[in-house]
């Protein structure tokens, strides 16, 4: 499984390789910036177990995170982007998560943004053979779908929720998280987006992800 990890850990590389995209969009009103390392990154399952078992790996770290399908070694991986913010400042009304589409590789199609139950700070690190990630995974079922879109290279995206979204689904210590997914997720390996993270923004001198609301 050394492979694996090899790939999943990748992204802290390709970061040096790629280009940073535009400036972020303008900002009005409060803005909320992924505040840590552990606030952001993703979730990657061995692909052949689906959907039967959800084995994977869970990594906080790293310049950029994988959303889509790779092939690590001989073992397809299905990955999922996560990020979360401490809004307990928030005072009401409609939030703008923003996200800065890195890179995208193939066709992976349409994106799903949904707001999920809180699921804490990330790893650093993958661990060195697959763990049982769904209590991660499966956020999405319980989730609250709030956009579909196509991302493109070295643009922004901008994902509005509504208040009572934002109401329902924070936790109970003000954190709200978001879980990103490819709409088909059944695709063969090499379609793929890398999203910005914490530690892309910082490393290129670029915006971090962040939340938006009047």
């Amino acid at each position: 499984m050394a492979a694996v990890v090899a790939v999943v850990c990748v992204v802290g590389v390709l970061g040096f390789l790629m280009m940073g995209g535009g400036l972020g969009p303008g900002s009005k009103g409060c803005r909320l910036d992924v505040e840590v390392e552990a606030d952001d990154g993703g979730v990657a399952v061995l692909s052949e177990l689906l959907p039967e078992l959800k084995a994977g790996f869970i990594n906080g770290g790293g310049e950029g995170v994988l959303l889509g399908v790779l092939l690590a070694g001989d073992n397809p991986l299905t990955c999922r982007a996560l990020y979360r913010f401490d809004v307990s400042d928030w005072d009401g009304g409609e939030v703008t998560l923003h996200l800065l589409c890195v890179d995208e590789t193939g066709s992976p199609g349409e994106v799903e943004v949904y707001v999920v139950e809180d699921f804490g700070p990330l790893p650093a690190s993958p661990s060195e053979d697959p763990i049982d990630v769904s209590d991660i995974w499966n956020l999405v079922d319980s989730g609250v779908k709030v956009s579909e879109l196509s991302p493109s290279k070295g643009r922004w995206m901008e994902i509005v929720v509504d208040a009572s979204t934002v109401e329902e689904m924070r936790s109970s210590d003000g954190h709200l998280a978001f879980m990103l997914k490819l709409a088909e997720e059944d695709v063969e390996p090499g379609n793929l987006y890398i999203l910005s993270t914490y530690e892309y923004a910082a490393a290129h001198g670029g915006e971090k992800p962040h939340l938006t609301w009047e």
